[in-house]
C-alpha cells in the first residue's frame, strides 16, 4: 500500500533507507524507490541500496531536476499512497510509518498529510549556524503553527499523498533550480482544493549545508522565485519575501533596497557567516538581493 520515493543528489541515503527497512511492520506492502538524479559526486554506497528487500535504485544519466525527478519517482512507483522522503533526512519516531498508516485510517477524507521537520543540535558545526538557525526558527514548527497556515508550511521533505491527487497535480517540471517548488506544488493543491492535514510526525534535516554553500543556495533561490512569479507559477499568497517585495515596489522603495544590496551585500554575506548569525540580516539580505535582480533586468 506504500511507495517510499526518495530522490538522490550528491547525497548518500543508505542511513535513511536502513533506518526506514527497521521501522515497517511486515504486515505492511511496501517499496522503497531511490533514483539518483545524475550526481556529479560518487556515492559507492548506494550500490549497496539495490541488494536490500524491497529496495529499488536506479541512476539517471541526465540531470532531471528537483521537481521531474519526483514526478519520476511517481511515475515508477505502484502502490496507492506515496510518501516523499527526501534523502538527507531520518525519521525522529520508532513508529514514524505506523504514524501515517493510523493517520489514514483516522481521516479517510484526507488525501494530503505532512508530519514536520525538526533538527539537532548534532547536526550543528562550526561553519552551518546560518542554515541551522534558519532551520530551526523558520521550517521546524508545532502542528498547531503548521495549521494555521497549512498550505504554506508544507514540505516535500516529509510528505504523504494519495496517488489520485497525484494524478490531478503534479510537480511543474519547469522547476528545475533550487528552491519553492514545494511552494508551487502546495499552492497548486490548494486551487484544486485538496487539504493538507498537518500531524505531529517529524523527521531531523541532518543535511544542514554550510553557511557559504547555504548562501550561494539562496541566491539560487531567489532568482528561481522572481522567475516562477513573472512566470505567473507562483502565486504570492504562498511566500512572505514575494509579498514584502511586491509591498515595497508598489510603494516605491525597491530601488533604494537594490542599492542596500549593492553596497552591503558582501558585507551581509560575510555577517552571515558567523557562528551566531542574524535572521533579520538574512532577510535584508534576501529582500535587497531580489529588488537588486529586478532591476538588473529593467
Amino acid at each position: 500500500m506504500l511507495s517510499i520515493l526518495i530522490p538522490i543528489y550528491n547525497f548518500d541515503c543508505t542511513t535513511l533507507v536502513e533506518n526506514l527497512l527497521i521501522k515497517i511492520n511486515e504486515s505492511v506492502e511496501y517499496e522503497i524507490i531511490c533514483i539518483d538524479d545524475c550526481s556529479t559526486e560518487s556515492n559507492p554506497g548506494l550500490e549497496n541500496l539495490a541488494t536490500k528487500k524491497n529496495v529499488v535504485l536506479i541512476k539517471l544519466e541526465t540531470n532531471l531536476g528537483r521537481s521531474s525527478i519526483r514526478n519520476l519517482l511517481v511515475e515508477k512507483s505502484k502502490y496507492p499512497w506515496l510518501l516523499f522522503l527526501d534523502a538527507d533526512i531520518l525519521p525522529v519516531q520508532s513508529t514514524f510509518i505506523e504514524n501515517y498508516i493510523d493517520a489514514i485510517s483516522e481521516y479517510p477524507g484526507i488525501k494530503v498529510f505532512f508530519g514536520g521537520i525538526k533538527y539537532r543540535e548534532i547536526d550543528m558545526q562550526n561553519n552551518n549556524h546560518l542554515r541551522y538557525k534558519y532551520g530551526i526558527n523558520r521550517e521546524s514548527n508545532q502542528v498547531d503553527k503548521r495549521r494555521k497556515t497549512p498550505h504554506l508550511s508544507m514540505l516535500m521533505s516529509n510528505t504523504i499523498l494519495h496517488r489520485s491527487v497525484f494524478d490531478v497535480v503534479q510537480l511543474n517540471p519547469t522547476i528545475k533550480k533550487y528552491g519553492h517548488e514545494d511552494a508551487v506544488f502546495s499552492y497548486d493543491l490548494y486551487k484544486k482544493g485538496y487539504y493538507v492535514k498537518h500531524i505531529h510526525n517529524p523527521v531531523f534535516h541532518t543535511g544542514i549545508e554550510t553557511n557559504i554553500v547555504f548562501i550561494e543556495k539562496t541566491k539560487v533561490a531567489v532568482e528561481n522565485l522572481l522567475n516562477l512569479y513573472e512566470l505567473g507559477i507562483l502565486n504570492p499568497k504562498v511566500n512572505k519575501l514575494l509579498q514584502t517585495f511586491l509591498k515595497i515596489k508598489r510603494f516605491g522603495f525597491s530601488r533604494t533596497f537594490a542599492m542596500i544590496y549593492n553596497k552591503f551585500g558582501l558585507k551581509m554575506e560575510q555577517k552571515l557567516d558567523h557562528d551566531n548569525p542574524s535572521l533579520f540580516i538574512f532577510d535584508l539580505f534576501r529582500l535587497s538581493y531580489l529588488c537588486a535582480i529586478y532591476h538588473q533586468k529593467k
